[in-house]
């Protein structure tokens, strides 16, 4: 990578994340999945294969590199049976973060982690905003907002599931919305902007099934904060998710409804 910064493992985390939410329009489901495949399965994977020394997958800052073990996996003879049936499949995976990669060679402002020293080499204060594979030659100066196509397979979700839940959730909670674990109602804590806001968890994670399925909005469905929705997708395990019970268990924050 040809970057002027230089960025801890964190800070790479928060950024690959932010890109990819940027990339799938907010979908944090989806996001988790694709980073916890990226920092959680691929570095074993590759060095179980190929022999690799990676201690994580940011490791890897080259693009070269990881469109080479993109092609690697491809041609070899088992783990290209095994891409095939994962979901999502480790080659869409290192697409993404060799796009995301590549979005950083015009990076200079990291985030800032608290209780880290960040060097910065650019004397430009720019915030991060992802890119895509473009002709440099395509853009102007200082320009922004051309528009790029992409092959992308995505399983739908129903905005109506979310709405019916919401609305199942607020009958009865006497007509307003909250953390199903913590009690934290954005509405009382934001005012007009935050009245109605919640998060909704699928407590079977959404790739897990095969295609077209039924949801019940009133049972696999559930509302979560930002806060809770994270921490309930903090387990090791590719997809995984804690289960309510387990996440009501470690909470030791402020009980808002209380």
């Amino acid at each position: 990578m040809t970057s002027n910064t230089t960025y801890s493992i964190e800070q790479l985390h928060q950024r690959f994340y932010n890109y990819l939410m940027d990339k799938f329009d907010g979908d944090s489901d989806e996001v988790r999945i694709i980073q916890e495949t990226a920092e959680d399965v691929l570095p074993s994977t590759l060095n179980e294969y190929f022999g690799t020394g990676y201690a994580s997958i940011y490791d890897i800052q080259d693009e070269n590199e990881i469109e080479s073990l993109r092609k690697k996996i491809k041609a070899h003879t088992v783990l290209k049976n095994i891409d095939k049936q994962e979901e999502p499949r480790y080659t869409e995976v290192l697409k993404w973060y060799r796009l995301f990669v590549k979005s950083l060679h015009n990076e200079s402002s990291p985030i800032l982690v608290p209780g880290e020293d960040v060097t910065v080499h650019s004397p430009v204060d720019d915030k991060f905003e992802p890119t895509i594979e473009h002709n440099d030659a395509d853009y102007a100066p200082d320009s922004e907002g051309m528009e790029h196509q992409y092959n992308l397979t995505k399983k739908e979700r129903n905005p109506e599931l979310r709405h019916k839940c919401i609305e199942y959730y607020k009958h009865l909670w006497g007509g307003h919305i909250q953390c199903i674990c913590c009690g934290f109602d954005f509405g009382k804590a934001y005012g007009d902007i935050g009245e109605g806001y919640i998060e909704i968890h699928h407590v079977n994670p959404h790739h897990t099934y095969e295609g077209v399925h039924k949801v019940d909005p009133t049972k696999d469905l559930i509302p979560l904060c930002s806060n809770c929705h994270s921490m309930i997708h903090r387990v090791e395990g590719q997809g995984k998710c804690m289960s309510l019970k387990e996440l009501k268990d470690h909470y030791k924050g402020i009980k808002y409804n209380e």
